[in-house]
Protein backbone atom coordinates (compact mmCIF):
# COMPACT_ATOMS: atom_id res chain seq x y z
CA UNK A 1 0.00 0.00 0.00
CA UNK A 2 2.63 2.49 0.84
CA UNK A 3 4.79 1.69 -2.60
CA UNK A 4 1.36 2.60 -4.34
CA UNK A 5 0.67 5.57 -2.73
CA UNK A 6 4.89 6.52 -3.29
CA UNK A 7 4.20 5.89 -6.84
CA UNK A 8 1.16 7.94 -7.06
CA UNK A 9 2.89 10.84 -5.54
CA UNK A 10 6.01 10.53 -7.84
CA UNK A 11 4.02 10.42 -10.91
CA UNK A 12 2.10 13.64 -9.94
CA UNK A 13 5.31 15.13 -9.45
CA UNK A 14 6.93 14.32 -12.68
CA UNK A 15 3.51 15.35 -14.31
CA UNK A 16 3.90 18.66 -12.93
CA UNK A 17 7.88 19.36 -13.46
CA UNK A 18 6.37 18.39 -16.97
CA UNK A 19 3.76 21.10 -17.30
CA UNK A 20 5.52 23.92 -15.55
CA UNK A 21 8.68 23.32 -18.17
CA UNK A 22 6.27 23.19 -21.14
CA UNK A 23 4.42 26.65 -19.90
CA UNK A 24 8.39 28.47 -19.20
CA UNK A 25 9.73 26.96 -22.06
CA UNK A 26 7.28 28.59 -24.49
CA UNK A 27 5.33 25.45 -24.87
CA UNK A 28 1.69 26.53 -24.83
CA UNK A 29 0.80 28.92 -26.99
CA UNK A 30 -2.93 31.14 -26.59
CA UNK A 31 -5.51 30.08 -29.29
CA UNK A 32 -6.92 32.40 -31.87
CA UNK A 33 -10.05 32.56 -30.56
CA UNK A 34 -8.55 34.29 -27.20
CA UNK A 35 -7.63 37.55 -28.46
CA UNK A 36 -10.49 38.59 -30.88
CA UNK A 37 -9.01 40.39 -33.99
CA UNK A 38 -9.49 43.99 -34.06
CA UNK A 39 -12.03 45.44 -36.88
CA UNK A 40 -10.25 47.97 -39.22
CA UNK A 41 -13.08 50.01 -40.91
CA UNK A 42 -12.04 52.28 -43.93
CA UNK A 43 -13.74 55.52 -44.59
CA UNK A 44 -15.58 55.42 -47.55
CA UNK A 45 -13.81 56.92 -50.65
CA UNK A 46 -14.84 60.13 -52.01
CA UNK A 47 -16.51 59.70 -55.20
CA UNK A 48 -17.23 63.08 -55.74
CA UNK A 49 -15.26 66.59 -56.14
CA UNK A 50 -16.43 69.72 -55.83
CA UNK A 51 -15.04 73.12 -57.24
CA UNK A 52 -15.53 74.53 -53.60
CA UNK A 53 -17.62 73.87 -50.35
CA UNK A 54 -18.10 77.61 -49.70
CA UNK A 55 -18.94 80.95 -52.28
CA UNK A 56 -19.35 84.50 -51.22
CA UNK A 57 -20.96 87.20 -52.78
CA UNK A 58 -21.85 90.77 -52.76
CA UNK A 59 -24.27 91.73 -54.92
CA UNK A 60 -25.65 94.75 -56.66
CA UNK A 61 -27.63 97.28 -55.47
CA UNK A 62 -31.42 96.47 -56.12
CA UNK A 63 -29.86 92.85 -57.23
CA UNK A 64 -33.35 90.66 -55.82
CA UNK A 65 -31.29 87.35 -55.66
CA UNK A 66 -27.62 86.34 -54.95
CA UNK A 67 -27.01 83.08 -57.52
CA UNK A 68 -24.46 80.52 -57.19
CA UNK A 69 -23.21 77.62 -59.33
CA UNK A 70 -21.51 74.65 -57.60
CA UNK A 71 -19.39 72.53 -60.16
CA UNK A 72 -19.08 68.36 -58.92
CA UNK A 73 -17.58 65.91 -60.87
CA UNK A 74 -17.73 61.77 -60.28
CA UNK A 75 -14.24 60.91 -60.14
CA UNK A 76 -15.28 57.41 -59.61
CA UNK A 77 -15.00 54.52 -61.66
CA UNK A 78 -18.85 53.68 -61.12
CA UNK A 79 -21.81 55.51 -61.11
CA UNK A 80 -23.15 58.07 -58.44
CA UNK A 81 -26.71 59.25 -57.97
CA UNK A 82 -27.18 62.02 -56.33
CA UNK A 83 -30.69 61.92 -54.78
CA UNK A 84 -31.62 65.10 -54.16
CA UNK A 85 -30.77 68.23 -52.15
CA UNK A 86 -31.61 69.78 -48.63
CA UNK A 87 -31.89 74.17 -48.04
CA UNK A 88 -31.40 75.90 -44.59
CA UNK A 89 -34.67 77.64 -45.28
CA UNK A 90 -37.13 77.82 -47.80
CA UNK A 91 -35.77 81.81 -49.24
CA UNK A 92 -32.73 79.67 -50.74
CA UNK A 93 -33.61 77.51 -53.87
CA UNK A 94 -30.93 74.75 -54.92
CA UNK A 95 -31.87 73.22 -58.61
CA UNK A 96 -30.55 69.59 -60.22
CA UNK A 97 -30.29 69.15 -63.61
CA UNK A 98 -32.58 66.31 -63.04
CA UNK A 99 -33.99 64.17 -59.92
CA UNK A 100 -32.52 61.94 -59.23
CA UNK A 101 -29.32 63.14 -61.29
CA UNK A 102 -27.24 60.44 -62.17
CA UNK A 103 -23.46 61.23 -63.05
CA UNK A 104 -21.20 58.44 -64.77
CA UNK A 105 -17.74 57.80 -64.02
CA UNK A 106 -15.82 60.96 -64.85
CA UNK A 107 -18.97 63.05 -65.92
CA UNK A 108 -19.55 66.18 -64.16
CA UNK A 109 -22.08 69.18 -64.18
CA UNK A 110 -23.19 72.07 -61.72
CA UNK A 111 -26.34 72.45 -58.74
CA UNK A 112 -27.30 76.04 -59.43
CA UNK A 113 -28.89 78.15 -55.94
CA UNK A 114 -30.62 80.79 -55.47
CA UNK A 115 -30.81 82.91 -52.33
CA UNK A 116 -34.07 85.50 -52.50
CA UNK A 117 -32.71 88.99 -50.50
CA UNK A 118 -35.81 90.46 -50.04
CA UNK A 119 -35.96 91.66 -46.34
CA UNK A 120 -32.30 90.62 -45.96
CA UNK A 121 -29.61 92.83 -44.81
CA UNK A 122 -25.53 92.33 -43.68
CA UNK A 123 -23.94 88.97 -43.74
CA UNK A 124 -25.98 85.93 -44.01
CA UNK A 125 -25.23 82.43 -44.59
CA UNK A 126 -26.92 79.38 -46.05
CA UNK A 127 -26.26 75.88 -46.73
CA UNK A 128 -26.96 73.62 -49.45
CA UNK A 129 -26.76 69.33 -48.17
CA UNK A 130 -26.49 66.92 -51.31
CA UNK A 131 -28.18 63.92 -49.99
CA UNK A 132 -25.94 60.99 -52.97
CA UNK A 133 -24.51 58.22 -53.05
CA UNK A 134 -21.67 58.96 -51.12
CA UNK A 135 -21.70 60.71 -47.43
CA UNK A 136 -23.74 63.79 -47.27
CA UNK A 137 -21.97 67.17 -48.48
CA UNK A 138 -22.69 70.61 -47.22
CA UNK A 139 -22.43 73.28 -49.27
CA UNK A 140 -22.37 77.02 -47.61
CA UNK A 141 -23.10 80.27 -49.70
CA UNK A 142 -22.25 83.67 -48.20
CA UNK A 143 -24.12 86.93 -49.00
CA UNK A 144 -22.27 90.35 -48.26
CA UNK A 145 -25.03 93.01 -48.41
CA UNK A 146 -25.57 96.60 -47.13
CA UNK A 147 -26.66 97.32 -43.44
CA UNK A 148 -30.43 98.19 -43.54
CA UNK A 149 -30.68 101.33 -40.10
CA UNK A 150 -34.65 100.45 -40.13
CA UNK A 151 -34.06 96.41 -40.46
CA UNK A 152 -30.77 96.75 -37.84
CA UNK A 153 -33.36 98.32 -35.72
CA UNK A 154 -36.38 96.08 -35.93
CA UNK A 155 -33.34 93.24 -35.20
CA UNK A 156 -32.05 95.22 -32.35
CA UNK A 157 -35.62 95.40 -30.78
CA UNK A 158 -36.14 91.70 -31.56
CA UNK A 159 -33.16 90.80 -29.37
CA UNK A 160 -33.85 93.13 -26.45
CA UNK A 161 -37.22 91.97 -26.06
CA UNK A 162 -35.85 88.65 -25.99
CA UNK A 163 -33.30 89.73 -23.30
CA UNK A 164 -33.20 93.38 -21.72
CA UNK A 165 -29.81 93.24 -21.30
CA UNK A 166 -28.66 92.02 -24.67
CA UNK A 167 -27.73 95.54 -25.55
CA UNK A 168 -24.65 95.31 -22.98
CA UNK A 169 -23.34 91.67 -25.13
CA UNK A 170 -21.25 90.89 -27.71
CA UNK A 171 -21.18 93.80 -30.74
CA UNK A 172 -23.70 95.90 -29.10
CA UNK A 173 -21.95 96.42 -25.95
CA UNK A 174 -19.55 98.80 -28.53
CA UNK A 175 -22.61 101.19 -28.75
CA UNK A 176 -24.29 101.04 -25.34
CA UNK A 177 -21.76 99.54 -22.89
CA UNK A 178 -18.04 100.79 -23.72
CA UNK A 179 -18.57 104.11 -24.02
CA UNK A 180 -19.57 104.13 -20.37
CA UNK A 181 -16.25 103.64 -19.29
CA UNK A 182 -15.11 107.06 -17.04
CA UNK A 183 -17.70 108.66 -17.60
CA UNK A 184 -19.96 110.15 -15.32
CA UNK A 185 -23.21 112.94 -15.39
CA UNK A 186 -24.02 114.84 -18.48
CA UNK A 187 -21.31 112.86 -20.57
CA UNK A 188 -22.51 109.82 -19.46
CA UNK A 189 -26.16 110.23 -19.97
CA UNK A 190 -24.89 111.24 -24.00
CA UNK A 191 -22.57 108.19 -23.89
CA UNK A 192 -25.12 105.47 -23.01
CA UNK A 193 -28.41 107.38 -22.78
CA UNK A 194 -29.30 109.82 -25.23
CA UNK A 195 -28.36 106.80 -28.23
CA UNK A 196 -32.04 105.64 -27.46
CA UNK A 197 -33.78 108.13 -25.81
CA UNK A 198 -32.73 111.08 -27.83
CA UNK A 199 -32.44 110.02 -31.37
CA UNK A 200 -35.28 111.15 -33.59
CA UNK A 201 -35.66 107.27 -35.51
CA UNK A 202 -36.23 105.84 -31.88
CA UNK A 203 -38.49 102.82 -31.23
CA UNK A 204 -41.93 103.70 -30.78
CA UNK A 205 -41.69 101.83 -27.22
CA UNK A 206 -38.44 103.95 -26.40
CA UNK A 207 -39.94 106.80 -23.97
CA UNK A 208 -39.48 110.22 -24.35
CA UNK A 209 -38.19 111.81 -21.46
CA UNK A 210 -38.90 115.42 -22.20
CA UNK A 211 -42.51 114.18 -22.26
CA UNK A 212 -42.90 111.50 -19.24
CA UNK A 213 -46.52 111.56 -17.90
CA UNK A 214 -45.67 111.20 -13.91
CA UNK A 215 -43.72 112.81 -11.52
CA UNK A 216 -39.71 111.87 -11.15
CA UNK A 217 -37.34 112.76 -8.55
CA UNK A 218 -33.68 110.99 -7.89
CA UNK A 219 -34.51 108.05 -5.98
CA UNK A 220 -37.13 107.72 -9.42
CA UNK A 221 -33.96 107.85 -11.58
CA UNK A 222 -31.66 105.59 -9.59
CA UNK A 223 -34.26 102.67 -9.63
CA UNK A 224 -34.95 103.09 -13.37
CA UNK A 225 -31.10 103.09 -14.36
CA UNK A 226 -30.10 100.62 -11.71
CA UNK A 227 -32.87 97.59 -12.34
CA UNK A 228 -34.22 98.96 -15.21
CA UNK A 229 -37.88 97.60 -16.06
CA UNK A 230 -39.15 93.78 -16.32
CA UNK A 231 -40.86 92.79 -19.33
CA UNK A 232 -40.07 95.98 -21.28
CA UNK A 233 -36.83 96.82 -23.50
CA UNK A 234 -34.92 98.86 -20.43
CA UNK A 235 -32.07 97.20 -19.48
CA UNK A 236 -30.84 97.09 -15.64
CA UNK A 237 -27.39 99.23 -16.06
CA UNK A 238 -25.77 98.32 -12.57
CA UNK A 239 -22.52 96.18 -12.64
CA UNK A 240 -24.23 93.95 -10.29
CA UNK A 241 -27.11 92.99 -13.09
CA UNK A 242 -24.81 92.83 -16.05
CA UNK A 243 -24.77 96.52 -16.71
CA UNK A 244 -21.96 98.55 -17.30
CA UNK A 245 -22.39 101.26 -14.43
CA UNK A 246 -20.88 101.60 -10.91
CA UNK A 247 -22.88 103.05 -8.46
CA UNK A 248 -21.01 105.88 -8.72
CA UNK A 249 -22.05 106.52 -11.94
CA UNK A 250 -25.43 105.74 -11.25
CA UNK A 251 -25.49 108.37 -8.79
CA UNK A 252 -24.18 110.71 -11.14
CA UNK A 253 -26.44 109.88 -13.99
CA UNK A 254 -29.74 110.54 -11.43
CA UNK A 255 -28.45 113.54 -10.08
CA UNK A 256 -27.85 115.04 -14.07
CA UNK A 257 -31.36 114.02 -14.52
CA UNK A 258 -32.96 115.94 -11.76
CA UNK A 259 -31.20 118.69 -12.77
CA UNK A 260 -32.20 118.50 -16.48
CA UNK A 261 -35.85 117.15 -15.97
CA UNK A 262 -37.94 118.87 -13.96
CA UNK A 263 -40.68 116.42 -11.62
CA UNK A 264 -43.99 115.71 -12.78
CA UNK A 265 -43.67 117.23 -16.50
CA UNK A 266 -46.84 116.47 -18.33
CA UNK A 267 -47.43 114.74 -20.92
CA UNK A 268 -48.62 116.55 -24.61
CA UNK A 269 -51.44 115.00 -26.27
CA UNK A 270 -51.04 113.35 -29.52
CA UNK A 271 -54.13 114.96 -31.09
CA UNK A 272 -52.90 118.28 -31.00
CA UNK A 273 -49.75 120.31 -32.92
CA UNK A 274 -47.55 121.71 -30.69
CA UNK A 275 -44.35 123.62 -31.73
CA UNK A 276 -41.47 121.55 -30.85
CA UNK A 277 -39.56 122.70 -28.03
CA UNK A 278 -36.27 123.59 -27.34
CA UNK A 279 -34.06 120.83 -26.03
CA UNK A 280 -32.93 120.89 -22.73
CA UNK A 281 -29.15 121.86 -22.95
CA UNK A 282 -27.90 118.47 -20.57
CA UNK A 283 -30.05 116.53 -23.43
CA UNK A 284 -28.74 118.04 -26.23
CA UNK A 285 -26.01 115.41 -27.36
CA UNK A 286 -24.88 118.08 -29.80
CA UNK A 287 -23.53 120.29 -27.12
CA UNK A 288 -23.33 118.31 -23.73
CA UNK A 289 -20.86 121.21 -22.44
CA UNK A 290 -23.84 123.26 -21.98
CA UNK A 291 -24.65 122.33 -18.82
CA UNK A 292 -21.86 123.19 -16.13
Amino acid sequence: MQATQVRAIRGFALGLLALTSGWLGGGFTASAETVPPIAVTASPAELLAWDAVLKELTPGAGQATADFSFAVTNISSSQVVIDGVRTSCGCTVAKLPSQPWLLAPHDGGQIHVTVNLAGKSGTIYKTITVLSTNAPKVLTVKVNLPENPVMVRARNAQMAAADRQAVFKNDCAKCHAEPAKDKTGKDLYVAVCAICHEEQSRNPVVPDLHRLNKPTDYAYWKEWITNGKANSMMPAFAKQQGGPLTDEQIDSLAQVLVKALPPGVQAVPRAKPVPPEPPIPILNKRDPGQLK
